[in-house]
């Protein structure tokens, strides 16, 4: 009873042969390729996948240089808008001073032209009153009136003359 278990004859042995050359087989044809098939893939997936994160890795500092290139622009545009600002500022500060001077000498101008124009009224006044007081002259002398006529005629001449003088 001892063989129930384990029976050796023949065929068993030949049936064992059988097996072990047919894994020998199977091993040799399909799972050695299959394990390179899958090392392959694997390799190949892992060189995906690193060249994926070297890709990512790179485009990160991409981005980054990007962003400092960004801020530099930004920076130098404020830069740029502060310094115009000031250009402006000195501009209208320039102008407003020049403008001023243009206005005082027009001022001082249209003053000198004010005084000139005064002594040749009071040139023409001083003209007008010498030629006012001839005139009384000569119509005292061609009058023949009497002395309170006279001086009553010469205060009305004098207050008239006064009054033009008072008038300009």
């Amino acid at each position: 009873m001892s063989g129930i278990f384990l029976n050796f004859n023949g065929t068993s042995v030949l049936q064992l042969m059988s097996f072990f050359i047919l894994m020998y087989f199977l091993v040799k044809l399909l799972y050695k390729p299959f394990l390179s098939m899958l090392e392959k893939r694997r390799d190949e997936v892992k060189s995906e996948y690193d060249k994926a994160s070297k890709e990512r890795e790179e485009s990160e500092k991409i981005k980054k240089m990007a962003r400092a290139e960004l801020d530099e622009i930004r920076k130098n545009i404020l830069n740029y808008e502060e310094e115009s600002k000031k250009r402006v500022a000195e501009y209208e500060l320039k102008e407003r001073q020049r403008i001023d001077g243009e206005i005082k000498a027009m001022i001082e101008n249209a003053r000198s032209q004010i005084e000139e124009e005064k002594a040749k009224a009071q040139r023409v006044l001083e003209t007008q009153v010498v030629t006012l007081s001839i005139a009384l002259a000569s119509k005292i002398i061609q009058q023949e009136i009497d002395e309170k006529s006279k001086r009553e005629f010469l205060m009305k001449q004098l207050s008239k003359i006064g009054q033009t003088n008072e008038d300009k």
